[in-house]
């Protein structure tokens, strides 16, 4: 049963769809009134998770743009770059070898060839294009895109933390005796959940990043793409090699930030991609 977790002042309400029953997180709204240390507490927790909340928000929004900019790289500089390869290979005036450096070429092999649909492109901002969520991150992609919890499917698990344990304490169990206990549980998820905070705001930055370094290089590849066919280099001249040169490096270095993974398969940071010559030169520009 999926639960959508709305916030308010002092309190965490989830409400069960399809059910039409509202339960708190403890008996606090149906028994006596809370002591103040535990009302305290739950202000923190609550305020700890409507910053996970707005940090979700932030990645979802930041995946999207990333996604999008990724699909029109792929149409419009990866596919029209395949073509002209594939022409200058036949009527033989360039191998692909000569153009893209062997990270590149790896790189666009790994793109697949057909148009590809939204479905298909939903992990890419977070594994790389042309790759597919590993099946134990599949609950984290959806919940990042949609920001439901299930209590009884897979957990979603965020950097060591299970995010619906971290949210709603005593959901599934009833609250502790003690004031002290229930504070200190409070408190504990309320760290829980600035942990994955954390960890979603390092994200955040990740692929705004990508999607920058994305833009930059998409942007000068299909200016260097609109000056050059096949058909240019019958006369000899040294301009289409010259272009053919530079596009080698946009483009090459476009392919492999395309494919280039934020998140491992075990869902940790991977090292970003350095920042090479030609990107930094572009940077200043």
């Amino acid at each position: 049963m999926p639960f959508f977790i709305p916030f308010a002042v002092g309190g965490l309400v989830l409400t069960a769809l399809g059910l039409g029953v509202k339960r708190a997180f403890d008996e606090g709204l149906m028994g006596p009134p809370d002591p103040p240390e535990v009302r305290a507490a739950k202000q923190r927790h609550a305020a700890a998770l409507g910053a996970l909340k707005s940090a979700r928000l932030g990645v979802r929004d930041t995946m999207a743009s990333l996604g999008e900019r990724q699909a029109r790289a792929k149409a419009h500089v990866v596919e029209p770059l395949r073509g002209l390869l594939a022409r200058l290979e036949r009527w033989e005036h360039a191998r692909r070898e000569d153009v893209l450096p062997p990270e590149a070429l790896a790189a666009l092999e790994a793109l697949p060839p057909e148009p590809v649909s939204r479905g298909t492109r939903r992990a890419w901002p977070l594994f790389g294009a042309g790759a597919t969520a590993p099946s134990e991150l599949v609950p984290v992609l959806e919940w990042l895109e949609r920001g439901w919890l299930q209590e009884d499917a897979v957990p979603v698990v965020l950097d060591g933390t299970s995010l619906f344990d971290a949210a709603a304490p005593w959901a599934t169990s009833p609250a502790p005796d003690t004031v002290e206990a229930r504070v200190r549980g409070l408190d504990d998820r309320a760290a829980m959940l600035t942990r994955a905070t954390t960890f979603l705001e390092e994200l955040l930055t990740r692929l705004a990043t990508l999607d920058a370094r994305v833009g930059v290089l998409q942007g000068r590849a299909e200016v260097q793409l609109t000056y050059l066919d096949a058909a240019s280099f019958e006369e000899g001249g040294a301009e289409p090699r010259e272009r053919l040169s530079r596009l080698g490096v946009l483009a090459g270095r476009l392919v492999v930030l395309l494919c280039a993974p934020v998140l491992s398969s075990e869902g940790r940071l991977v090292p970003e991609p350095p920042v090479s010559p030609e990107e930094a030169s572009l940077a200043q520009t």
